[in-house]
């Protein structure tokens, strides 16, 4: 696996969980955000002595503070596995898929979070599910597994099947696919996902659009069912396909706005220090 930074991903609501992590949480504990100031009978630990506080009681109580937990988060991967995920131009797209799992695999167990991982395409893949729990060989499992998936079938209904495994409580959840679905499946997901904080991760290539020839003979292939057409490139064709491509982006984002947030857009490999970045706008 490359050596990239850590992701430093970032949510804007506090996890309930009594497992320690770096998320800034809601029950009290070890952790840097001071909760409240209560007296030593109530909580008795000296070493959070609250000097002022006390100086300034004038019943001579004293007081300690009490902070928040820093508690861990459970981040999950949903992987769309159908055919098209199998494209190979400037870079293999399932492989692009692997390798940022790996990594946000990598960063959850260096954060002290656990980390899940779900695969599908027309089903669920029951041998490539790895249930959310800290594990530190996680990023060794994902590249095991991910060397015997195949991308197949014709689409990735199997994500859906997938959501009754997640955790009940809030998780921070990436969907990594090109979005090559039906009309209005894009939206049933998120809405069966609105209860979590969801990354929806949009894989492009390069290779799609931009490095079509300009003119002469082409072969177009339908990535999901393996059918080949020749045609006659032309620039009419050429600008109707970036078109087509501007739209179907356009019409992933808008999903993404309705339930309150927007893709990451993967164009050819994968950067770690652009999704960190992602998080940083998107908490600002």
């Amino acid at each position: 696996m490359a050596q990239q930074p850590l992701i430093h991903y970032h949510v804007r609501w506090r996890p309930s969980g009594h497992q320690p992590g770096a998320s800034r949480g809601i029950v009290a504990g070890l952790g840097d955000q001071l909760r409240s100031v209560v007296l030593l009978r109530d909580h008795p630990d000296p070493r959070r002595l609250d000097l002022r506080a006390s100086l300034r009681d004038p019943f001579e109580n004293i007081w300690v503070r009490d902070f928040n937990l820093n508690s861990a988060l459970k981040v999950i991967v949903l992987v769309d596995t159908s055919a098209s995920m199998g494209y190979v131009g400037k870079v293999n797209r399932l492989h692009v898929a692997q390798e940022i799992a790996s990594q946000l695999a990598l960063s959850a167990y260096r954060s002290g979070d656990a980390f899940g991982l779900f695969a599908a395409g027309e089903t669920i893949n029951k041998q490539c599910m790895l249930p959310p729990k800290a594990n530190r060989g996680a990023w060794l499992w994902v590249n095991h597994h991910f060397a015997k998936l195949k991308a197949q079938g014709k689409h990735a209904d199997g994500l859906l099947s997938a959501v009754p495994y997640l955790p009940q409580r809030r998780c921070l959840v990436f969907v990594v696919s090109d979005f090559r679905w039906p009309a209005g499946k894009l939206n049933l997901l998120l809405k069966k996902l609105s209860h979590h904080d969801v990354v929806p991760v949009m894989l492009q290539d390069p290779a799609e659009i931009d490095e079509l020839p300009k003119s002469g003979i082409a072969i177009l292939r339908d990535v999901e069912t393996g059918a080949g057409q020749f045609v006659w490139m032309r620039a009419s064709l050429q600008k109707q396909m970036q078109d087509l491509r501007a739209q179907h982006v356009s019409n992933v984002e808008e999903a993404c706005r309705i339930y309150g947030g927007k893709p990451f857009v993967v164009k050819g490999e994968f950067s770690t220090a652009l999704l960190t970045k992602y998080f940083m706008e998107r908490s600002a």
